[in-house]
Order: structure tokens, then sequence, then C-alpha cells
């Protein structure tokens, strides 16, 4: 991965709104760390596409990818891959490194930014996109990349503290409202975080969706399908693993649509053992426990049933 960084060359300042470092990162140090917590696969991806310049993010995309795979298939049982996707504004490098990486890589699915510059996933210009996916019925990972503020509000709080789970929501919503969601069935969308604040927000979308958009052509779509498409999603649990997050997806949404997620290594590795350490404690059955640390995984991720 830091290959891959070095060789994108020059200033990143798109780095400057995405937290505060670039880890090091090994099969290995993921392996002692997956002992740590008790996991026995690893899904990787690459979180930090926006960073590179447009015009050399394909190649870099091309070259992290191959890696990937090469670590993948070193270690079959241990790790799979999400496959990093040039910017969508790029339609096709988006979609030639999508079927490059599916054709030849065999990678497990795709990893999608929040948004691209000021478009988020649900914007028509992405459709081509969404209907590759579709048609491939892929796992399709959605990660905050940069947010707008160019730079800390607060110089205790990082930009994943706050920041990152509202893109996402904005950008889940995007998706609802724009109907992605409904015109990609066949995709697995995993939200990071637990949705962002999407489980807690969703009540007030489908109360002021209605109102405040009823004089637009065409009208939204209705509450109950607001409501529908939010429960397409899955979440993964990444640094969201306290009892106020599980009590309102549980609650809300299916279970088989909940996940183990670490964020592992970019968040501190102090931040997500205490968290998963939480998710062990948590008063829950054995049959949603299990659900939600390896049985829904396997559903999503099938050739993980034989390793």
């Amino acid at each position: 991965m830091l290959e891959a960084l070095k060789s994108g060359g020059g200033p990143m300042p798109n780095l400057k709104s995405a937290g505060p470092r670039i880890p090091s990162w090994s099969p290995e140090s993921s392996i002692d760390y997956m002992n740590g917590v008790g996991a026995r696969t690893a899904i990787l991806s690459f979180p930090i596409t926006f960073a590179f310049p447009r015009e050399k993010s394909p190649a870099i995309c091309r070259q992290v990818n191959g890696y990937a795979a090469q670590v993948r298939n070193n270690e079959p049982r241990k790790f799979g891959f999400l496959a990093a996707i040039p910017s969508l504004l790029d339609t096709e490098a988006a979609l030639s490194e999508i079927r490059h990486a599916f054709d030849n890589l065999k990678a497990d699915g795709v990893m999608l930014l929040t948004r691209y510059e000021d478009k988020y996933l649900g914007h028509p210009d992405f459709v081509p996109i969404w209907e590759e996916l579709n048609k491939r019925s892929s796992v399709v990972l959605v990660h905050p990349g940069t947010t707008f503020a160019s730079a800390m509000i607060n110089k205790y709080v990082d930009p994943s503290v706050a920041e990152f789970p509202h893109e996402t929501t904005t950008t889940s919503l995007d998706m609802i409202m724009n109907n992605t969601v409904r015109a990609s069935p066949n995709c697995k969308i995993i939200l990071s975080h637990a949705g962002g604040t999407l489980p807690y927000l969703l009540r007030r979308a489908t109360a002021l969706i209605p109102i405040f958009a009823a004089h637009i052509d065409p009208p939204p779509k209705p509450i109950h399908e607001i409501i529908e498409d939010s429960k397409a999603f899955y979440f993964d649990l990444a640094l969201s693993s306290t009892s106020y997050t599980l009590d309102t997806l549980l609650r809300n949404f299916p279970r088989d649509h909940i996940l183990y997620g670490s964020d592992y290594p970019f968040a501190p590795t102090p931040a997500t053992t205490a968290l998963a350490k939480e998710l062990d404690e948590y008063d829950m059955d054995d049959e949603t426990r299990d659900m939600i640390y390896w049985k829904n995984a396997e559903a999503l991720f099938p050739r993980l049933k034989s390793c």
C-alpha cells in the first residue's frame, strides 16, 4: 500500500481531511491483529484512492488490486479483497477496473467512496457504474474518503469522529432518493461504520422529505419505499459496536444485514480492540451473535464457506 502511495508522486492534499495518518500494513501484522480479536478471515480494502490525482488513480488502483489479489492467493483462508476503483468521475477508467478486478483477479467485491468531488453515489452520472455492478451481483463497500472541511474544525476532533459518519448518511440517502438502491437489487451494499448516522436519522428523513420535497416533480418516493430501501443496506460495525448503536440496528434493521468490521489498520488499535470487546460483551442471543460474527459474511462471500 505504501508503495502505491510513493508511486503516486507529488503532494496529496486530500489526505488533510482524511484522518491523522497513513499506517503501515503487512499480511503478517494483519494476521496478528486478527488473532488478537478472534477473526479467521479479513476482507481487505484500500480506502484512500481519493488521495491521488485523477490521471494517476487508474494505474495505482491496478497496482493495489494486483497486490491484494496476490495476498489473497498466498493466504486464501485468511484474506479476500474488495477492489479499489478509480474515481467514478472517469466512467471508462472505473468500468475498466471493475471488469479487470472481477474477470482477471476474481475480486470479492469493490469498495466505493461516499463521494467523488461534489457527487454522491446516487448521482445520475454513476448509473453506468451501478449497472455494471448490478450485472455482476457485486458486494459494494461504501466508505468515506474526504469531507468538505479542508481542515480539522477542532484540534481534538479528527474528521473520522463525526464527519465520516455524516458522509455515509448523506450518500445513503442520495442512493435511496435517486433510486440507486432499488435499481441495483443484485448489489449487496455495505455501509461502513454502521451506516453512519442513518439508523438514527432515518425517521427524521421520512418525516421531513415528503414535506420539504412535495413541490418537486416527480414527487419523492413514499415513506414506505424509503424505509424498504434503507433495509436493503448491509451495515458493518467498524468503530460502531457500542450498545447504543447495536440497540438501534437490531431494533430497526434485519439482523442478517449486520457484519463485524474493524477498520484495521487505519483506526487506532486500542480503539478497535476496545470496541471488539464491547461487541463480545453485548447481550444478544447466540444465533444473532453467530450471524454478526461470521454467518452473514459467509452469505455475502460464499467462497469463505470452504475456507
